[in-house]
């Protein structure tokens, strides 16, 4: 009998400090394979996988493109990128384009995690900021996996966990430290033998492809009028109310609220950029008063005035309409 063996789990601020807390928990005899996305800066030092080694019952090394995994076993994915499964039971690392901002992406490996061994998952939602690993954790419960999501009130961070809850009820809603016990029941539970959605393994392949065309993305979802925050590109419209996405054929993906609030900022900056070109061309206008002041043009010099007078009034307008916009954000 089959059972639920390929533990997979996510999490971003704050997981430096719980991940230790299930890891050190796990018996040297877990008969799963564990593997783990925390959102890493590329430019750190790699030193995630010495804390989660210490004291650690089980192996934990960085994971390895081609590596066959094997159960008893923590892998980590390396900074600066996505670590996905093969079909046939290997580790595969990719530098696709960032989904939600990130690489390693949590949802990437849910997602991959659900296509490839479906019933067989157990995703765990920890500590962090934002929704990456959201829709993630939709994909596994909709292949007939297993899912845990840490317990807000618990988190070093709930925003993650909390976007979580919104988007779906999981199986467990736990406090970090009775993860890990909850794991070792989880894990001896048969797999389940759910049909397989044909949109997550589509969007799983276009992930190993890393880019894909404008024709496969429309096997997704329709194309939506936004442009891709990262390259400017179309996006499609994938998932549905509980796991909305937009993602463009380089393989960028966003949610509403990181489409929502990278729009704030774009807005903001058009809008700074809008009064300094405003105060500019009042600057310039004076300049050119004077000018004509000086060879004795007062008509014209009259004219270059007001118009910087009522350039700079645009300014202020512009300005006044700027803090307004931010004090309703």
């Amino acid at each position: 009998m089959r059972t639920r063996d390929v533990v997979v789990i996510g999490c971003s601020a704050g997981g430096v400090d719980a991940l230790p807390r299930i890891i050190q928990q796990l018996p040297a005899d877990f008969p799963a394979s564990v593997f783990i996305v925390q959102h890493i800066a590329a430019t750190k030092t790699p030193y995630l996988v010495d804390i989660l080694s210490r004291n650690a019952q089980v192996p934990v090394t960085w994971g390895e493109q081609g590596e066959r995994f094997v159960q008893g076993h923590v892998y980590v994915a390396p900074p600066d990128a996505h670590m996905i499964f093969s079909e046939d039971d290997h580790i595969a690392l990719t530098r696709g384009a960032r989904e939600k901002h990130s690489r390693p992406s949590i949802d990437k490996l849910f997602r991959s995690a659900a296509a490839t061994h479906a019933g067989r998952v157990i995703g765990v939602l920890l500590t962090g900021m934002l929704d990456d690993g959201v829709a993630g954790l939709c994909a596994i419960r909709d292949a007939g996996g297993r899912v845990v999501v840490q317990d807000p009130q618990d988190a070093a961070f709930p925003d993650l966990p909390a976007n979580a809850l919104l988007s779906l009820v999981p199986d467990r809603i736990l406090g970090i430290d009775a993860i890990a016990a909850a794991l070792a029941v989880l894990v001896q539970e048969p797999m389940a033998m759910s049909p397989l959605p044909e949109a997550i393994v589509l969007e799983a392949a276009l992930d190993r492809m890393v880019t894909s065309t404008p024709q496969q993305m429309s096997k997704l979802g329709p194309q939506s009028a936004l442009s891709c925050p990262d390259c400017a590109g179309p996006t499609w419209q994938l998932g549905g109310e509980s796991d909305r996405r937009y993602r463009c054929y380089l393989g960028h993906v966003s949610t509403a609220r990181e489409l929502l609030a990278r729009g704030e900022v774009a807005v903001e900056a058009a809008l700074w950029s809008a009064v300094r070109a405003l105060n500019e061309r009042a600057m310039t206008l004076e300049t050119l008063a004077r000018d004509c002041e000086g060879i004795g043009n007062a008509q014209v010099a009259k004219d270059y005035h007001d118009r910087a007078e009522a350039t700079r009034k645009q300014a202020e307008l512009a300005r006044h309409f700027m803090l307004d916009l931010m004090q309703h954000h």
